[in-house]
C-alpha cells in the first residue's frame, strides 16, 4: 500500500517526535557556576597546602641530615617559589578551559544544573564542608596498609633479585650466592595530608 504524501509526512514527524532528544551540553556559564558552588578556591588553597607538605617531607628525607642551616633556609626558599608558581598554574583562569571541556563532555546541562542546586543547598554545603576531612582520615587510615606494601614488595624484590644472581652464577661458574645484595628503594608511605582549614565566613 502507497501512503499519500500528507500521510507520509505525518509519520515521519511522529518518529522524529518519539525518537530521544539528544541530551544538551551544559554551557561554559554553567560550569562556571557549578565551580563557584564547589568553591573551587577553597579546593585550589587546599590542593596546594597538600603538595608543600608533600614536597616538604620528601626534601628533608632526601637530605636528611646532612644540609647546613643556610642550605635549609635556601632549600624552603626554592620550594616557595615553586609552590608559587603552582598556585599560579592552579588559578581558575588557567584550568577553566580544562574543566570546561571534561564537564561539558562527561555531563548534560541538567545533571550540572541539578549539582549545583545541590551544592547550594545546606545538605551540599555541608559535604564540601566534610569531603577534605573524609579523604584526609582516608590516606591516614590507609598509611599502614601501604607502609606494609611496600615492605613485602622490598622483601619480594630483594628475594627474587638474590635468586636471579645465584642462578647467573651458577650459569658463569662463579658463586656469587654470598655477596650482600643491596635492598632496593621502596618509596616512603604516602604522607597524609594536613587538616582542612576552618572554613571562614566567607566561603
Amino acid at each position: 500500500m502507497r501512503l499519500s504524501r500528507p500521510l507520509l509526512a505525518a509519520a515521519l514527524s511522529a518518529a522524529f517526535c518519539l525518537a530521544p532528544a539528544q541530551a544538551a551540553r551544559p554551557t561554559d556559564a554553567q560550569i562556571d557556576q557549578l565551580m563557584e558552588s564547589m568553591n573551587y578556591e577553597r579546593m585550589r588553597r587546599e590542593i596546594v597546602q597538600q603538595m608543600r607538605g608533600s614536597a616538604e617531607m620528601m626534601a628533608q628525607a632526601a637530605a636528611g641530615d646532612q644540609l647546613t642551616p643556610e642550605q635549609r633556609a635556601s632549600l624552603a626558599k626554592a620550594m616557595e617559589k615553586q609552590m608559587a608558581s603552582v598556585e599560579k598554574l592552579l588559578e581558575w583562569k588557567q584550568v577553566a578551559p580544562i574543566y570546561r571541556k571534561v564537564y561539558g563532555d562527561v555531563f548534560e546541562a541538567a545533571e550540572v544544573q541539578a549539582m549545583i542546586d545541590f551544592y547550594r543547598t545546606p545538605a551540599g554545603k555541608s559535604i564540601l564542608e566534610k569531603m577534605p576531612l573524609a579523604m584526609g582520615r582516608t590516606m591516614q587510615e590507609m598509611q599502614p596498609l601501604m607502609k606494609r606494601l611496600f615492605e613485602d614488595m622490598q622483601r619480594d624484590l630483594q628475594r627474587d633479585m638474590q635468586a636471579l644472581m645465584l642462578e647467573s652464577g651458577d650459569h658463569a661458574g662463579h658463586d656469587h650466592g654470598h655477596e650482600p645484595v643491596p635492598a632496593p628503594y621502596a618509596p616512603p608511605a604516602p604522607p597524609a595530608p594536613p587538616a582542612p582549614p576552618k572554613p571562614s565566613k566567607g566561603d
